[in-house]
């Protein structure tokens, strides 16, 4: 016999079984506020990967609270928010015993019912963006959901039995999808370390395999085709500088801002790119702060040091004091000292000049005073087309990759919310 349905009374779930009730969240949860913290994991939450332990993730390092006295005890099963994130989804039923800090909500489930159920219906993709609407601030980085507020949303919740069938099959299906987007993943990085290997090899050793090698008097660098020569970076440029070392108001529409975001390879995507008025551009372009086309672009501050850019066009634009910019020589082509940028060597050399810095950081002085190398042009030009070839080719075998991985996420978050509505029956 056919399902029979009713209108949920919730606009982003529409339709669920008949024998489907609906409720305030209220009637599922009440807040923890246990604090016994002594020898407990501290617990981490995200929107993209629920709740782990946070030495597991990419925060590790990061901020370390001087006493965890007020932090809130977790337990298994407990459904942990982050109320100054939960309109972007940093909310998850915890798999681990733990503490969370003070700025979190725990909360344990009031009534007989399936936790992970839970965890995938309020994960669903209407939720984040209903909370928003209820969280209070001013802009995002400082809206908060409270208890108060997050206990009015409605839910939906069908027979206990079927919520444990519903968290049992979107465990088992998920686990899948997961398995599979690992290994793209995967793919992706074993491409990336070998479109670094080519690069690193042709910048280094050249393309003739028959080539004379001789010690290039550099540990990290190696032997070196024989007439290669090994110099200071400096002597490579016409100049190499950054940006502003303040940081100016942005507008809506005008000259582009760049920043380390913005340094992705050839081009800049301007219109993601920040803006700045056209007094503050004249005033930045005046203190020398704008790249030309062909300068090299070279990330010196923050997480993504050493990421290497290039400015193809005559744009207009400013940079941030994080990026810097190098203008090649009648040495070097273009393209060519971006490759020599991207190389191991040259970040081996900018790795070393971080170690045991709290913030990653070049200055300047030391990236002038990089060890670097260069080949006779008619070489160059070869190089620089051999690896446009190979590296175009692998970045298309990346990009079908992360398309397949997009597909596979987009595939999970239909299947979840086809079953957490009702609308596919687990039976």
């Amino acid at each position: 016999m056919a399902r029979e349905y009713k209108d949920s009374g919730i606009e982003w779930i529409g339709r669920i079984p008949k024998e489907w009730k609906t409720e305030r969240i209220k009637a599922l949860f009440s807040e923890r506020n246990e604090r016994d913290c002594q020898g407990k994991t501290l617990l981490s939450v995200s929107q993209y990967f629920g709740i782990r332990p946070k030495s597991e993730t990419d925060l590790a390092d990061s901020h370390i609270a001087e006493s965890y006295d007020d932090y809130k005890e977790v337990h298994k099963g407990d459904f942990v928010m982050n109320i100054m994130l939960a309109w972007n989804g940093s909310y998850a039923v915890s798999d681990y015993d733990g503490i969370v800090s003070p700025a979190y909500c725990v909360f344990k489930f009031r009534k007989d019912c399936c936790n992970k159920y839970f965890h995938y219906l309020l994960r669903t993709n209407g939720y984040p963006s209903a909370f928003k609407t209820m969280s209070r601030g001013v802009i995002d980085s400082r809206l908060r959901l409270y208890p108060e507020q997050f206990y009015t949303f409605p839910v939906v919740i069908p027979p206990l039995a079927e919520q444990n069938r519903i968290a049992d099959y979107l465990d088992e299906k998920c686990g899948e999808i997961d398995a599979l987007i690992a290994l793209q993943e995967q793919m992706i990085t074993q491409l990336t370390d070998y479109k670094q290997s080519v690069i690193t090899e042709a910048v280094t050793k050249g393309l003739d395999p028959n080539a004379t090698l001789v010690p290039s008097g550099v540990d990290w660098i190696g032997d070196v085709p024989k007439g290669w020569i090994v110099c200071k970076l400096k002597y490579l440029c016409n100049y190499i500088k950054d940006g502003t070392h303040f940081s100016p108001n942005t507008i809506t529409d005008g000259y582009p801002y760049i920043t380390a975001t913005d340094v992705r390879g050839l081009g800049i995507d301007y219109a993601n790119a920040k803006k700045v008025s056209e007094e503050v551009f004249l005033e930045l372009q005046k203190a020398g702060c704008q790249p030309h086309n062909g300068d090299i672009l070279l990330v010196k501050d923050g997480a993504t040091t050493g990421r290497v850019g290039m400015m193809i066009d005559d744009t207009e634009c400013v940079l941030l004091s994080s990026v810097a910019m190098l203008s090649p020589n009648k040495r070097v082509t273009n393209k060519y000292l971006m490759y020599v940028l991207m190389s191991d060597f040259m970040q081996s050399q900018m790795k070393l000049s971080m170690a045991g810095a709290a913030l990653p950081r070049i200055t300047l002085t030391k990236l002038m005073n990089f060890n670097c190398l260069f080949s006779p042009l008619s070489e160059q030009y070869a190089i620089v087309s051999y690896l446009d070839t190979k590296c175009s080719e692998i970045d298309t075998l990346i990009s079908l990759k992360q398309q397949k991985i997009e597909t596979l996420k987009d595939y999970k978050k239909s299947m979840i919310y086809e079953c957490v509505t009702g609308k596919t029956d687990i039976t």
